[in-house]
């Protein structure tokens, strides 16, 4: 007894573990983030295990057991507890689903077995194959229903090739469901055997029965998709094969196809009784729309209100007025492609008649015109068709909301009608452009395929194209301009264009002028200030205002020469005086101010100035800006307005010659007269001091710890020549000279006193006791 108990135990607690574990894993087995070997069950294969006829008599018992099961009654109890009452329901739910997908897997198999049976389709039997002919050359419209039968076969092999990725992805989720069916039906059993006494029995009982019929259905819809599965292989392989073979055909036919006057007169009477049919839709349209509008003429004179019936019938009037309107749009491009269909078929003509060289290159060129247009075209009825579908959805959805056998309701009906009409026009639109575009873009490649020029020919088309582009890229009208000028008395309007090659010419004219007279005018300033003495300020002054003026001569010469009239820059002068008057006045003023600087001189290249902060040799005074060098090579670009707003300090305005100051200490109790003497020495050994005003020496000041005496002395200043470079000589000349009389140069010396209230702690540490 007590080993029985400890088994049950055990059971029971195994039985908690599974749930648990369950519990835990199974999100993340659903969601694919845990995969575990060995329990994903194989994917059945009907070709590998038993035959076709096997399985359909083994499914079909199945099925019979299955009906039987479902059709038998439930037990007549109505005290059954409510939660054996839904499992009973559940279960009937189950067999119905399994009854169905066993019924399907018989007629999957039925439709495997009739493809396996039935021979491989012959391309001989294709009627466009039979058209073809047996002999080239092929008629290139009969080439043309080919390919389009070649077109039809692939879209069918890639539809079915897309079926089958879906069944993959439906396959892999039917497996992971069979998979917690089986742990379902495990963890049943095992309740069932774990259950005591006769309501927990029965109550597992039926639950192992539910488990057992959804592992049922499980594997029933594994099975439905395999077979599914099948099929599209089977049928994807046979597809695979007479598109080859198909492919091959088209290949030969391309290499040998041709277009009879025969073909085109064919092609003409078909395009004037599509054009005819056209016309007769466009009169009964044409009719329909005057009726419209007679009605609605007829309605306005009554002047209805808008919530009345005559006033909502007004409304849908309007409606169908715009509608007739799309119509009759729709049925003149529909003859207008028409006739340019027809056209495209006799460029094709020239380029398959095997006319010269430049008229196929122009037929050419011509599809490819019509080609961009078409697709343009295609754009905006595809545009036009998305917002049509919008509407219907819309009035669609007004439909629905309401209320049905009201006037609100016809009237949303009639208007539903109307957009309907509308996206059928632009659906027809639409598809006819697809089959020309698919045309267009087939010829184009039989045209590329098909040449087979020399090299010569081939470099000569590629000149061409290369000329024939460069002269459309110059030739490009960026805009015109209307001139009015008087002639006889009358004024007369000429229109000129002005052309991206007439501004390339009319800049690079420009641009040589201006580098011409810029080299002009330099020889100039030169010759100026040689031969008449002239200052390089004032020439250069002069060189830059005859430059401005040039330049404006030039601007007016070139825009004549490459017919640019002035007027262009008419549209311009509101802006220009904008730009005048806000925009450009910080440049107009330092503009002008430069031009004050350049004649009053007071600041002029070369001169050392100061000004904020920056100091340095002046190198170039321009119209907008004056360029300081600064002594540590830094140039700085200076505003001319500056000068003439703040205060600038130019060392070298008058003359050159600046004073310097050093200042050298000496110790006390040395001889003062001794050190004036050394020290006007040194400055008048110096090269670059000068003689007048001449050295001085004066004793400043006694110091803490020296006798302060300063050195005076001047220097010309000059683009080779650095102050400070000077200054640092004479220091060590004084220095030496100091020192070879004994005479000492101190430095600061502090007396520490230390007020020790208390006695400070003396130790001997080991490092002090080792040395």
């Amino acid at each position: 007894m007590t080993r029985f108990s400890f088994l049950i135990f055990s059971q029971k607690a195994l039985q908690s573990l599974c749930l648990m574990m369950t519990c835990l894993f199974l999100p993340n087995l659903v969601s694919g983030q845990i995969s575990l070997p060995g329990i994903q069950p194989k994917q059945p294969s009907i070709q590998s295990e038993t035959g076709i006829p096997e399985q359909r008599a083994k499914v079909e018992s199945q099925l019979a057991e299955t009906q039987r099961q479902r059709d038998a009654k439930l037990p007549n109890n109505h005290d059954l507890p409510n939660a054996d009452a839904v499992s009973q329901a559940d279960k009937q739910r189950l067999l119905d689903r399994l009854a169905f997908l066993q019924a399907e897997r018989i007629k999957k198999l039925d439709e495997l077995a009739a493809l396996q049976k039935a021979p491989p389709p012959l391309l001989s039997s294709l009627p466009q194959v039979q058209a073809l002919g047996d002999f080239p050359p092929y008629s290139a419209i009969a080439v043309d229903a080919l390919r389009d039968e070649l077109d039809g076969q692939l879209d069918k092999l890639q539809g079915l090739l897309s079926g089958l990725q879906i069944r993959e992805v439906e396959k892999q989720t039917q497996l992971e469901q069979k998979r917690r069916a089986d742990e379902a039906l495990r963890l049943s059993q095992d309740r069932f055997a774990n259950a005591r006494g006769e309501e927990p029995k029965a109550q597992a009982k039926l639950a192992q029965e539910q488990a057992e019929l959804r592992q049922r259905v499980a594997e029933s819809e594994l099975a439905v998709l395999s077979i599914d599965e099948d099929l599209l292989k089977l049928k994807a392989s046979q597809m695979r094969v007479l598109s080859d073979e198909l492919t091959r055909v088209v290949k030969k036919a391309l290499a040998a196809q041709q277009l009879t006057e025969t073909d085109l007169n064919a092609q003409r009477t078909r395009m004037t009784a599509l054009r005819k049919r056209l016309s007769q839709e466009t009169a009964k349209a044409n009719e329909r729309r005057r009726n419209h509008e007679r009605e609605r003429t007829k309605l306005l004179a009554s002047s209805p209100l808008p919530d009345s019936k005559e006033g909502q019938r007004l409304s849908v009037l309007d409606q169908a007025l715009i509608t007739d309107g799309i119509i009759l749009d729709g049925l003149n491009a529909l003859e207008t492609l028409t006739q340019i269909v027809y056209d495209a078929w006799e460029k094709r003509y020239l380029i398959l008649s095997g006319g010269n060289l430049e008229q196929r290159r122009q037929a050419q060129a011509s599809l490819d015109k019509i080609y961009q247009g078409l697709i343009n075209r295609k754009r905006l009825s595809q545009e036009q068709r998305n917002s049509a579908q919008a509407a219907i959805r819309e009035q669609e959805t007004r439909v629905a909301n309401i209320a049905p056998d009201t006037a609100e309701h016809n009237q949303a009906k009639e208007l539903l009608a109307l957009f309907n009409e509308r996206a059928a026009m632009y659906d027809r639109l639409e598809l006819a452009a697809n089959r020309f575009e698919r045309q267009l873009a087939r010829w184009s490649d039989d045209t590329a395929q098909a040449t087979n020029a020399s090299l010569s020919l081939k470099a000569n088309q590629v000149g061409e194209r290369i000329f024939s582009t460069i002269q459309s890229f110059w030739q490009f009208e960026l805009f015109s301009v209307d001139d009015v000028s008087e002639i006889d008395g009358r004024k007369v309007t000429v229109s000129y264009g002005v052309t991206l090659g007439k501004s390339i010419v009319a800049i690079l004219l420009f641009v040589l002028g201006y580098w011409l007279f810029s080299k002009v005018l330099q020889g100039l300033q030169i010759f100026l200030v040689r031969r008449f003495g002239i200052s390089d300020q004032l020439a250069s002054v002069i060189r830059r205002w005859v430059m401005i003026l040039l330049a404006i001569g030039l601007i007016v010469f070139v825009l004549n020469l490459a017919r640019i009239p002035l007027t262009v820059f008419a549209f311009m002068g509101g802006a220009l005086a904008i730009g005048v008057g806000f925009g450009t006045q910080t440049i107009i003023k330092n503009f002008i101010s430069g031009i004050i600087i350049l004649f009053e001189r007071k600041v002029r290249v070369g001169d050392i100035i100061e000004l904020g902060g920056t100091i340095g040799h002046v190198t170039a005074v321009d119209m907008r800006a004056t360029t300081i060098r600064g002594f540590d090579g830094v140039e700085a670009l200076v505003p001319n307005s500056s000068f003439l707003e703040t205060q600038v300090t130019n060392w070298t305005y008058s003359n050159q010659q600046i004073r310097r100051e050093l200042r050298i200490g000496i110790a006390y109790g040395a001889d003062t007269r001794v050190t004036e003497q050394l020290l006007l020495t040194a400055a008048a050994n110096h090269p670059s001091t000068l003689k007048t005003p001449a050295p001085e020496v004066f004793f400043e000041d006694f110091a803490d710890n020296a006798l302060i005496m300063v050195l005076v002395y001047w220097v010309e200043l000059g683009p080779k020549l650095a102050a400070r470079s000077v200054d640092s000589d004479l220091r060590h000349a004084i220095y030496q000279q100091l020192t070879e009389a004994g005479i000492a140069i101190p430095y600061p010396q502090r007396d520490v006193h230390l007020n020790v209230t208390a006695p400070l702690p003396v130790s001997v540490s080991r490092q002090a006791k080792e040395i």
